[in-house]
Formats: structure tokens, C-alpha cells, sequence
């Protein structure tokens, strides 16, 4: 996934948007650890406590701990955290994250929050993404198309509005460029690298939306922002571009 999204060397990278971000943070960091780094995942904001790698903070936690934890658990990704009440872990300290970044330790950021739905319209505090982040990956799930926003948008109300669209309305993908484009979208104050991410595809899907939409997509291109497919299952995945014919 790193490779194809150019990012293969970016030390610290955010997610924003809904439908996927926590299954690409942990994708990017398993990639990290097969090339032989020290890597985990993080978050600013909240995000649901993994079954295995997790790293309780404690203020006087040190680097050389977090990457002997990181060799002790091989290709499995670690997760740093406090840990919160309701089956979930919270952010550690900014000025920590940056400590771990500039002394070797690749992060990928969870910095933002869906509940569990496929396409979001940020607050005036989202995303939370950490100024030292090299690249931002926006991520939107395709399977929002042909739903009403009531059913498949965080925030479902205030998400039509700024789309200038109801509630009982029907998702689009020109929503979702909406949503990677404008200002107040996914990418909302976002000036580090930015990557347009398109999730919720099986694989063999991929071709067919990028046909159905080829119109829509070669105008994101001309926008600056290329939108990148990710074809994925539990046996296999692949991300391309759409301003270029896949294999």
C-alpha cells in the first residue's frame, strides 16, 4: 500500500475520513515492520483497543522500551496507547509521538473518528493530525454510494448540508470528491502530503468503478488529487491509481 501511494519513506503518517482508517493504519504499519523498521500505531483521538501489541503509556516510557516491544512482537503490530474505560485507547502526549518520530520510530496516526461509518464530515477540532506528520491518507468507503446519508454518514445531517443535499438523499461519488476536496472536508487543515483513498473494495471491484467513474476520477486528477483504489480482503489486496489503467 505504501509503495503504490508513494509514501514508502514518510515517517509519520495521519488518517483521516471513515470507512477504513483503522485497517489502513494497522496495513501501513505491518509494511513498515516487513521492511525492517520500527514501527507502531497511534492515535490522537480515540480508537478500539487491539486483542494483542498493545503498549500501556507511562510518562517515563522510553524509545529503546517502545522498539523492544516493536522486536519482541516480529511482524505483529504494536499499538501505543492509554487506556480508556469503554474497551477503547486514547492519545498519548504530542510532544511523545514527535520524541518517538525523531528518534527512529515510524508512526501511523489514527486522527480521526467515524462511529463506525462510511463517510464523515469533520467539526471545526478534526482531524487531529500532528504537525510533524509527513503525509495525510484521506479514506472514504465506496460502499456509501447509492445510500442515503442517513444511513451511512457520521454526522448524516450537517454532511448533506455542506454537500448541499437532504439527509434521505442518495450518496454520489461526487460527494465523496466533495468531501476529499473542500476545505472544510476529510483533509481539513491538512498541509502535509495528501492521498485521496478509496476503501470498501473487494478484490476484481476495482476495474468496474474505475470504468463506471473514469469521468469523475479524471477530473479528481486534474484537481491535484489523484484518487487511489484499494482493493482489499482478508487474502489479498492492491491499491492503484486512477489516472492510470490498472493491470
Amino acid at each position: 500500500m505504501l509503495g503504490e501511494l508513494g509514501l514508502e519513506n514518510k515517517r509519520c503518517i495521519a488518517f483521516t475520513g471513515a470507512g477504513g482508517k483503522t485497517t489502513a493504519v494497522y496495513t501501513c504499519v505491518r509494511e513498515m515492520r516487513e521492511e525492517g523498521l520500527p514501527a507502531a500505531a497511534v492515535t490522537t483521538t480515540k480508537m478500539w483497543k487491539p486483542q494483542e501489541g498493545f503498549l500501556l503509556w507511562r510518562d517515563d516510557l522510553s524509545t529503546e522500551e517502545v522498539k523492544e516491544w516493536i522486536r519482541l512482537h516480529g511482524m505483529r503490530p504494536v499499538t501505543i496507547g492509554r487506556e480508556l474505560p469503554d474497551g477503547k485507547i486514547g492519545s498519548i502526549p504530542l510532544n511523545a509521538l514527535k520524541t518517538l518520530v525523531d528518534q527512529g520510530v515510524r508512526l501511523c496516526v489514527e486522527a480521526d473518528g467515524a462511529k463506525g461509518k462510511w463517510i464523515k464530515i469533520p467539526n471545526d477540532r478534526e482531524p487531529v493530525v500532528p504537525d510533524f506528520s509527513d503525509a495525510v491518507i484521506g479514506i472514504l468507503n465506496q460502499k456509501a454510494l447509492g445510500k442515503s446519508f442517513l444511513e451511512v454518514a457520521h454526522r448524516s445531517e450537517i454532511c448533506a448540508e455542506r454537500l448541499g443535499k437532504r439527509p434521505e438523499d442518495l450518496v454520489e461519488m461526487k460527494d465523496l470528491c466533495r468531501l476529499w476536496l473542500d476545505k472544510d472536508g476529510i483533509f481539513q487543515n491538512c498541509r502535509q502530503i495528501k492521498r485521496a483513498v478509496l476503501s470498501g473494495v473487494e478484490p476484481g471491484m476495482g476495474e468496474a468503478l474505475f470504468k463506471e467513474y473514469r469521468e469523475v476520477f479524471r477530473w479528481m486528477r486534474q484537481q491535484e488529487m489523484p484518487v487511489y483504489i484499494w482493493e482489499r480482503n482478508d487474502d489479498r489486496q492492491r491499491v492503484f491509481r486512477t489516472d492510470q489503467e490498472p493491470l
